[in-house]
């Protein structure tokens, strides 16, 4: 019977998911053996478990019909025999024989759900490799290479069956869901998130209804007051039958009066009720959010080990292949992170290990000689602290060559004395630079000095951060602290030249209020004391390249950040609040705006930039800073009546907000719309822009047909029209002269600086 296409996906996933189980139990029971971290009374029941780890894969491979696999689990299965009674040696060249079998496993794998026939060369070499340890037992069985894979369409096969040392109960059930449904799902919470900032927002504003309904309770008792002396003073002066008239009068307007106090009384009543449920709708959303958004991100969330599980494979084989021996250690591997963050440390993980074996490990002799145990020690491990993770990388060899960077150091600056100065720890820091290594000879492993910038990079752009430390001859440790997750977190938002902007609150290191006589110039350079040590102190609108919005009298608000060992502080104009921010990203057509991480939507729909941490602190040893303490305080940027005015025309909200803030900050006025009829109706409202900034793909009226509706109309045919697109084929940059566009910038290559140059080219 033929199986469906669907039935031999699901065998494939299943036999996939258990060839790589069964791969890594192997493993790493070899490796116990062959490191000796497997106490002889434990090493019978190792060589069990990774015996019937073969038998297991054997069996699922003849159900399935992948004969290569068969026959090389079938080679380990003689080999590991003939271990446990003693018939081979356990030599290094049986164990790399071993794990050259599983290499080859994996590898027919690959080729058999890529529908190839033959199994891989490295099959036949592997199997090769194993028998002369197959013949202790006198039970070679040579591979077949015509008989790999075997038809899958003949007859249905056994589904094989499920292994019971996976440590998943049956009551602990498990469902595949893909990333992208799980990214749509984050992506709702989002927005849930939002809504619940709005509902925040709109208890505020209730909890003032009800403030101004008991001002309005004291204004009628105000009334009431004048009402009496009003009263006593005509009954006093008025007699006779004319007294009582106005006392009529006034009584009629007393009872309107108390009726209208009636009604607020009562309208008090509802409002206090209505206020008192809706904060405690508010409460149990929150905390339904709250829930919602930790158990989604908990999906998402996957062991360190599900990565780190074949690095003890692959330091055996570097130490090897360096003339060395070196053993990782894990703790910690149970630890869980956000899977976007497991991908992008991996990289920067392997790298590191390399490194250890590399650049600290030494060879066996030169450990004996200091006194070591002559295989070396690299050890991984993980520890969750609050919202952040830290993984450690550290190694027992010779720790760094604090002498070996600072001659090389010297010689890249091209002067011994320009790093006298310098401490060993920022010595150390010299590591992490590009093109930096203190390797004599180039290899594939190192000495091309692009590894360290790179791990750094990569550890930055998660919002995480990198620190050495090392003992001499005593070994080194890489820390790196992560986050949990990059979906959402805490913020701290900032006003700047009268713009908001959130920090994460993970990079604050400390917030102050600092007056002048507690700023001190430095070589030019603006101090403020932290923990007795004086930092930079920049104003946040220089490094953004803002207004130069003066500073305001009085104490300063001040955050300071922390990159690795760097401390900077920067000044802004106000402290607006601490809040929950959902990370937006701003897409690879803006990525190159500098100190930008991506954006947020606040409850009011404001659009709100998150600064990217890391490239804040570059950006601030480079920009030209004036003295925090200088000029006269102002309130924002007031907007010049006579500036230039032009219309951005764009269906992205984010993608107008930051064009309309690099706009502003330069001086023009700024009109939104959404799409080319909205920027029809705006120039006929409100008169003709000076410039007009469009997106091309757009729904109604695309960018390019509202160029050829403007330069088609007299009236308008003099506005200059730049399109701002992600659409870089040569038939559209065609298109977009034939309509008169008078400039095309592609948003891939976005860059402010160029926006504002043809701007002012075109004005």
């Amino acid at each position: 019977m033929s199986l469906s296409a669907e039935i031999r996906e699901q065998l494939i996933s299943s036999f996939r998911a258990e060839l790589a189980e069964h791969v890594q139990t192997m493993t790493d029971g070899l490796l116990g053996l062959e490191q000796h971290r497997v106490d002889a009374k434990d090493s019978s029941a190792t060589l069990e478990d990774i015996f019937r780890a073969a038998h297991s894969l054997k069996g699922a491979a003849r159900a399935i019909g992948v004969t290569a696999v068969e026959q090389l689990a079938h080679g380990l299965e003689d080999v590991l025999a003939a271990m446990q009674t003693d018939a081979v040696a356990r030599s290094p060249g049986l164990f790399t024989a071993c794990y050259h079998a599983l290499d080859a496993i994996q590898a027919v794998q690959v080729a058999y759900e890529a529908g190839e026939l033959t199994p891989p060369t490295k099959a036949l070499h592997a199997l090769a490799e194993l028998q002369p340890f197959r013949e202790a037992r006198g039970d070679a069985l040579p591979l077949n290479p015509n008989a790999a894979h075997a038809p899958q369409n003949s007859a249905t096969p056994p589904i094989p069956e499920t292994p019971t040392s996976t440590g998943v109960s049956a009551a602990d059930e498990t469902i595949r869901v893909s990333v992208g449904k799980l990214d749509a799902l984050m992506t709702q919470l989002s927005e849930l998130l939002i809504t619940k900032i709005r509902i925040e927002q709109r208890a505020t504003q209730m909890r003032n209804l009800l403030d101004y309904v008991a001002e309005w309770q004291k204004e009628w008792l105000s009334a009431r007051s004048a009402y009496n002396r009003l009263a006593r003073k005509q009954r006093q002066g008025i007699v006779g039958e004319e007294a009582s008239r106005p006392d009529r009068d006034l009584h009629r307007m007393m009872t309107y009066i108390d009726a209208g106090q009636e009604r607020l009384r009562e309208l008090a009543t509802v409002v206090g009720v209505l206020s008192r449920d809706y904060s405690n709708d508010v409460m149990q959303t929150s905390l339904v959010i709250d829930a919602l958004e930790e158990e989604i991100k908990r999906v998402r969330m996957l062991p360190l080990n599900t990565i780190t599980a074949t690095f003890g494979r692959m330091v055996r084989d570097l130490a090897q292949a360096a003339g060395k021996e070196a053993t990782l250690e894990t703790a910690g591997g149970e630890v869980e992170l956000d899977k976007r963050v497991l991908e992008q440390i991996k990289d920067p993980l392997v790298h590191l290990l390399r490194n250890a074996i590399d650049h600290g490990i030494e060879p066996p002799e030169t450990r004996e000689a200091a006194g070591k145990a002559r295989r070396g020690t690299v050890s991984l491990s993980a520890q969750q602290l609050g919202k952040d993770v830290v993984v450690t990388v550290s190694d027992d060899g010779a720790g760094l060559d604090i002498t070996a960077i600072r001659r090389v150091a010297a010689r890249r600056k091209g002067a011994s004395e320009d790093v006298q100065g310098l401490s060993e720890a920022e010595l150390a820091e010299l590591i992490f630079y590009s093109g930096f290594s203190t390797s004599p000879i180039i290899t594939d492993t190192s000495g091309r000095g692009v590894g360290l910038d790179v791990v750094r990079r990569n550890v930055e752009a998660l919002g995480g951060r990198i620190d050495v430390e090392w003992q001499p001859a005593g070994g080194s440790a890489f820390r790196l602290t992560l986050p949990l997750t990059l979906t959402s977190s805490r913020g701290l938002l900032v006003r700047t030249a009268n713009q908001v902007f959130a920090i994460p609150l993970s990079a604050i290191e400390r917030i102050l209020r600092v007056g002048a006589e507690q700023i001190t110039p430095l070589g030019g350079q603006d101090t403020v004391l932290f923990d007795g040590r004086p930092i930079p102190l920049v104003r946040l609108n220089d490094v953004l390249d803002l207004p130069n919005a003066a500073a305001k009298e009085g104490r300063i608000p001040v955050v300071v950040l922390a990159a690795a060992e760097r401390r900077i502080a920067f000044a802004v104009d106000d402290l607006v609040g601490e809040q929950e921010v959902v990370m937006k990203g701003l897409g690879k057509q803006l990525a190159r705006v500098g100190g930008i991480a991506g954006a947020t939507i606040m409850g009011s729909g404001e659009v709100v930039l998150i600064l990217h941490v890391a490239d804040l602190m570059k950006l601030a040893t480079r920009a030209e800073h004036r003295s925090v303490v200088q000029a006269v305080p102002v309130h924002g940027v007031v907007p010049n009546p006579t500036a230039p005015r032009i219309l951005i025309v764009d269906d992205s909200i984010t993608t107008r907000t930051l064009e309309k803030n690099i706009l502003e900050a330069a001086g023009y006025s700024v009109q939104l719309a959404t799409d080319g009829q909205e920027a029809l109706r705006a120039i006929a409202a409100d008169g003709l822009p000076d410039l007009i900034i469009s997106d091309i793909a757009m729904p109604r009226l695309d960018g390019f047909d509202l160029t050829a509706h403007i330069k088609g109309d007299p009236r308008t045919a003099g506005i200059p029209v730049i399109l701002v697109t992600s659409l870089d084929s040569v038939e559209d940059k065609s298109r977009g002269i034939e309509v008169g566009a008078d400039a095309y910038i592609v948003k891939s290559r976005f860059d402010q600086n160029n926006l504002l140059d043809t701007i002012r080219q075109l004005i």
